[in-house]
């Protein structure tokens, strides 16, 4: 299957209480992130502490914990854990935004990059960096809505391979975003105030389909 690349885009979810802080100092990986006692966590912990030990094969003496995970997927298993408390804490979607960058804008020989056919935590993901091999991924499963552990099709690992990631390691400058994505209008007011108060100009969008 032909995939064309020009029109990918890739996700970043984060509390809407991390965005002025990301949006003036950019995206870290854990690993190189300031230290931040304010910082809103919206994963979960265990999973976190795994991806330090997940060592990221086609960049070998580098871990996942190095780079600054996207989402190839929207409307993910992790935004439903986060929406009814399964696993990390329970918060309202409307505290969740989108940072939607192009695939095209960080795919470049200015990053090290790589991408996964699944959660980069879990040892059955393989690593690629090579735009050809995005064929790897299941986008079937990316495009789905259906995360039940015994699919209507068969398909039981389908939440792995939605959470399939494009891996940027160490920073990525908010300069690369495209836009921001949110629940609702209420949300796109909020964020347009803090794009003010900033001097940023990102174009704001409400995606009720990202969410539950």
């Amino acid at each position: 299957m032909a995939i064309d690349t020009n029109s990918l885009y890739v996700y970043r979810i984060i509390s809407i209480q991390n965005l002025k802080d990301d949006l003036i100092n950019g995206l870290f990986c854990k690993n190189k992130a300031p230290a931040n006692a304010n910082r809103v966590v919206i994963g979960n912990t265990e999973i976190i502490t795994e991806r330090d030990k997940q060592e990221v094969a086609c960049f070998p003496e580098t871990f996942v914990n190095d780079y600054v995970p996207f989402y190839f997927s929207t409307r993910t298993p992790m935004l439903l854990n986060i929406k009814t408390g399964r696993g990390v804490p329970k918060r309202p979607q409307s505290e969740i935004v989108y940072l939607c960058f192009k695939l095209s804008e960080l795919a470049t020989d200015k990053f090290q990059w790589c991408f996964t056919n699944g959660n980069a935590a879990k040892k059955i993901s393989k690593f690629y960096n090579d735009l050809a091999e995005l064929n790897q991924i299941d986008w079937r499963s990316i495009k789905s809505n259906d995360f039940a552990a015994n699919n209507t099709d068969g398909d039981e690992d389908r939440v792995r391979k939605k959470h399939a990631e494009f891996l940027v390691k160490g920073k990525v400058p908010i300069k690369k975003l495209s836009h921001i994505a949110v629940l609702n209008s209420i949300v796109k007011t909020q964020v347009e105030t803090i794009l003010a108060g900033n001097n940023l100009a990102f174009k704001v969008v409400v995606e009720p389909k990202f969410y539950f």
